[in-house]
């Protein structure tokens, strides 16, 4: 891979890991008001599964938007 190529990478991920950390924000919120419990791991693995899931959805979608110009 040479310094082209990871420059792209980077600027594809930036944006991914914001769309993630916030999208496992707003889970980790919802479930939280939604349980009456407040479990820490009844709050964390739906935030967590949710926030990978957006991470790998919006990495994909960037590289495939930079590799099409």
């Amino acid at each position: 891979m040479n310094s082209a190529n990871q420059g792209e990478h980077r600027k594809a991920r930036s944006p991914a890991i914001v769309l993630g950390t916030v999208a496992a924000l707003v889970t980790a919120g919802a479930v939280s008001w939604a349980t009456p419990d407040g479990n820490l791991v009844v709050t964390l693995v739906p935030a967590l599964a949710v926030g990978l899931v957006v991470f790998g959805v919006a990495l994909w979608r960037l590289r495939r938007a930079h590799a099409g110009l």
